[in-house]
């Protein structure tokens, strides 16, 4: 009897000995992440801190969107590889994410790398960005070896959301990862993301977008720059 007390007893030591995980804590949409500092995690997500990114370079200005938090998955699945959606030669989303067990992680790579190989493939991809499909103003782009077509829209935890297509140089299990309905990730929710292999510019033709007129309400078709401008205030 003794030797089950003495064994609880340790054991109890051994738990209250354990430290509790730290993590910076922020999400740039509510408080920001500049020169954030570690707090303790609540008890009920103490595996592993996390990380996530998104650096939208647009017009010239690039807006960066962070969420680090604690996380009680022990960083199995769930993260992300990097990757780049190129709208134009100017404009691009960067994507990124990290899961450090048991310790802070380090800043994620919020670098925009440029391809790998600058050789037009054959494929073409739709491209454009906006809040939603109607302001996203579509247009074709030659994608570079090592690219594929992606789609996405996504919501983040402000509501704001944001509609992506372009070509990327996405991994098959990130695609894969993504491709689940609804996926959410450092507080962004993916509603839709696809990625195309063979929308090849001999095959398939770019679609035009075009306007009708409604009699029954008045319809506005904001300019891509002032539309960029919007973009970037909600995402502030």
């Amino acid at each position: 009897m003794k030797g089950f007390l003495i064994a609880g007893l340790i054991t109890l030591l051994t738990v209250a000995a354990v430290e509790s995980l730290s993590c910076v804590q922020c999400n740039s949409l509510t408080n920001t992440c500049v020169n954030s500092t570690t707090t303790e995690c609540p008890s009920d997500a103490n595996a592993s801190c996390t990380t996530f990114l998104t650096n939208a370079s647009l017009g010239g200005d690039i807006t960066l969107y962070q969420d680090k938090a604690c996380s009680a998955e022990n960083c199995s699945e769930g993260m992300i590889e990097a990757f780049t959606i190129r709208v134009t030669d100017e404009e691009s989303f960067h994507f990124a994410s990290q899961c450090c067990l048991g310790q802070e992680c380090n800043d994620s790579n919020d670098t925009i790398a440029p391809p790998q190989e600058e050789v037009f493939s054959n494929i073409e991809c739709l491209a454009c960005y906006g809040p939603n499909e109607t302001f996203c103003n579509v247009t074709s782009r030659k994608c570079y070896k090592e690219e594929r077509c992606v789609n996405l829209i996504a919501e983040f935890k402000n509501e704001t959301k944001l509609v992506v297509k372009g070509c990327s140089n996405i991994s098959n299990s990130t695609c894969q990862f993504l491709s689940t309905e609804n996926r959410v990730v450092g507080g962004v929710l993916f509603q839709k993301f696809e990625c195309v292999d063979n929308f090849s510019i001999s095959s398939t033709p770019i679609p035009t977008l075009t306007t009708t007129t409604d009699t029954g309400s008045k319809v506005s078709f904001t300019p891509l720059a002032l539309v960029s401008f919007l973009l970037l205030g909600l995402m502030l």
